[in-house]
């Protein structure tokens, strides 16, 4: 199970609509030590299949967290990754696997990664959750990973990162001052879509894409509890 000085590391499947692919996840992730499962939306249920499918792993599966939504699965997060299968998104490149598990392992506190669904993946809105987007190469001519091996590919990536860590071959991080978490986050994107309403920004242009964008660039800025704090107050002075 998880090292417990290590963070968490919660692996968040969203939409998943075939139950032995929740437990191949549950499977592939004890392997590689991780244990925290989250299961958002789920289309299918935890049945016989999918604890056949987990083997061994099946209490990763049965204790796995339920949400309906994606907010409540990543409020407590300090950085949040998503799965996408477009090397860039929005003009900024996604991260690969490696530099992703490299990000994860240096990082102090909750981290969430995301995988969407298996014929669709993740929608805008949800990817507009996450600090950075992860990207796997595969063959351009059939580009076609199975949710499963998704999950096996970056818990291996993952378990090697950390373990590059803890024996001495990559420096531990620094304390760090502590990023803002996604609930905290949620706050200000809320109060900046109100007063881009309130002054009529949103009508230049698709508001959906611009509010989409606005959440790309404070997400990938990652600021601190203490930043956010500061620009809330100065939003809320300037819209009471």
């Amino acid at each position: 199970m998880n090292n417990p000085n290590t963070p968490d590391c919660r692996f968040v499947l969203v939409g998943t609509s075939h139950s032995g692919n929740l437990g191949a996840t549950a499977r592939a992730m004890l392997t590689m030590a991780l244990d925290r499962l989250v299961l958002v939306d789920a289309q299918c249920a935890v049945d016989e299949q999918a604890i056949a499918m987990a083997a061994h792993a099946a209490p990763v599966l049965t204790g796995a967290d339920q949400h309906t939504t994606l907010a409540p699965a990543v409020a407590d997060t300090g950085l949040c990754l998503g799965l996408t299968a477009r090397p860039r998104r929005d003009g900024v490149p996604a991260l690969t696997p490696r530099e992703a598990a490299a990000t994860i392992a240096a990082e102090p506190g909750p981290v969430a990664v995301l995988f969407g669904r298996e014929r669709t993946g993740l929608t805008n809105e949800e990817l507009a959750c996450c600090h950075r987007l992860v990207h796997i190469p595969a063959n351009p001519d059939y580009p076609a990973l199975n949710l499963a091996a998704a999950v096996q590919l970056m818990a291996y990536e993952i378990f090697v990162a950390r373990d590059a860590v803890a024996g001495g071959s990559v420096p531990s991080p620094e304390p760090a001052t502590p990023y803002a978490t996604g609930a905290h986050l949620e706050g200000l994107h809320g109060q900046l879509e109100a007063l881009a309403d309130a002054t009529g920004y949103t009508r230049r242009g698709p508001r959906a894409v611009m509010l989409r964008r606005l959440r790309h660039f404070i997400n990938r800025a990652r600021p601190s509890v203490d930043e956010v704090d500061l620009l809330r107050g100065l939003l809320k002075r300037l819209r009471p």
